[in-house]
């Protein structure tokens, strides 16, 4: 899940109101959930050090052997206290809630337009008690940090947990299934003003509530750099992005992992949680790949459209190499025009196909191929988070950018991004997460979830920490 194609689905909340209009005949109202602001936090009187991208983006390693279930945290694990009584904890993911998660990826939904491929969740991935965080991504701003996107946009603060349903084989050993799901938790305010035409909302942050979690990640980084999480001091600073080096550290990962479930049953709750998504297989193949979003809408998930496909369509899904068209409803991305907020999801005013200017990966399997260089351009679009994000590219390009590099470019090593973290192979579509790898599987991070992770890191350090200095 795209990284990006997983990002910022609550800009679609309005379009689902008007449709709830139309089905319903009721007077439906957005339920336009307004985050109280936290208390800022007295200055500190010495200097924060910056943070890193393992500091924001956490990845956990991947099961392998009976005992790596203790190192894991289950959705199900998490909790905060209810708000009517405090001595009662309610699931951050509610059973209410993952049931609509289940009848959206078992439903109509989940079928690919023009085929019948659809989303089969396996056994073990309808129950909650199966679904394990694989990795947490902190956002400073969906759909994107730069000025353009946020002057078009908004800016939305997320912090979204990428999950995989684990199962225990026979033997006891963990078997990580080729299935991933995003809960994307969000910090805004009310929308001040009305949208433009052909626009969602601009989407305002909370940022004192951003700033506590800012503040609660830094701390976290230097309780592990000095030495009070474990024998180890655990520096994160200069490290590639891959799995957390606490995590990966036996003698801070049990305090890191405690250090984690306290930070998350802190600032998350089912309050903030406004959008999920999936990316799943049909019962029992290997693939197409199908993703799909999800978003809530006064208190309920809907399936939503996707802003680059033809404004009506929902899944997406890429077809095993050698399949003709790989790549099925083909996307119509508009990255390559200047940033607007205008996108094919908003109800009555659709950019049309015509008027959209745009790359994809579904462009690599054109006649004739494309050179070297050629290739590199559009993928250095795709990856780049100042030029493509939800609203313009499709999650298919976002999530196999970087394993068409591999393969067409012959890149090896990418900048940033632990080698061993590499996409292992045409299998492989996380881009933050656990893919296949034989029997096992293996921790896997791409280009464009390093390059947004970067983007976050600057932010952060540049318009958060530094004025929490001043």
């Amino acid at each position: 899940m795209s990284s990006s194609g997983t990002r910022s689905y609550k800009y679609l909340r309005l379009r689902l109101v008007v449709i709830l209009l139309v089905l319903g005949g009721g007077a439906c109202v957005a339920s336009f959930r307004q985050t109280g602001a936290l208390a800022a936090a007295s200055a500190p009187t010495q200097a924060i050090e910056p943070l890193s991208a393992d500091d924001v983006s956490l990845l956990f390693p991947p099961p392998t052997r009976p005992e790596d279930f203790a190192k894991l945290i289950a959705v199900r694990d998490l909790t905060t206290p209810n708000a009517q009584d405090p001595t009662k904890r309610d699931l951050v993911w509610p059973v209410a809630v993952f049931q609509q998660f289940l009848a959206i990826a078992a439903g109509p939904a989940a079928q690919v337009d023009g085929t019948q491929a659809r989303i089969g969740l396996p056994a073990e991935a309808q129950t909650i008690d199966g679904w394990f965080i694989a990795g947490i991504r902190i956002d400073a701003g969906a759909p994107g940090l730069s000025n353009d996107i946020r002057e078009q946009f908004g800016q939305s603060p997320e912090i979204r947990l990428i999950i995989q349903p684990v199962i225990r084989n026979p033997d006891g050993t963990p078997k990580v299934d080729d299935i991933a799901a995003h809960l994307i938790f969000d910090f805004t305010l009310p929308p001040q003003a009305k949208p433009d035409t052909g626009c969602f909302p601009r989407q305002v942050p909370d940022l004192a509530a951003f700033n506590a979690i800012a503040s609660d990640l830094a701390t976290f980084r230097t309780k592990l750099s000095n030495g009070q999480l474990g024998a180890d001091k655990v520096i994160t600073a200069g490290v590639p992005l891959g799995i957390h080096p606490g995590l990966a550290d036996a003698t801070t990962a049990s305090n890191v992992r405690n250090e984690i479930i306290s930070f998350l049953e802190k600032h998350i709750s089912s309050e903030h949680l406004n959008a999920m998504a999936i990316t799943g297989l049909p019962t029992g193949a290997h693939a197409p790949w199908i993703f799909l979003s999800m978003l809530k809408v006064n208190g309920k998930f809907f399936p939503v459209n996707g802003p680059t496909l033809d404004g009506g369509q929902l899944a997406q899904m890429l077809q095993a190499a050698g399949t003709v068209p790989r790549v099925v409803p083909a996307p119509h991305t508009n990255n390559l025009n200047p940033i607007t907020c205008v996108n094919a999801a908003v109800p009555g005013a659709s950019l049309p196909i015509v008027k959209r200017s745009g790359v994809s990966t579904a462009d690599l399997a054109n006649t004739p191929a494309m050179t070297a260089a050629q290739t590199k351009a559009l993928l250095d679009v795709i990856a780049d988070p100042t030029k493509s994000h939800f609203f313009n590219t499709d999650c298919v390009s976002c999530h196999t950018e970087t394993r068409r590099a591999m393969e067409l470019l012959n890149a090896t090593d990418i900048p940033g991004i632990d080698h061993a973290a590499m996409p292992n192979g045409t299998w492989d579509v996380r881009n933050f997460g656990w893919a296949p790898a034989g029997a096992a599987a293996q921790a896997t991070v791409t280009r464009r979830t390093a390059t947004e992770t970067a983007a976050v890191v600057a932010y952060i350090n540049s318009e958060l920490l530094t004025q929490r200095q001043q």
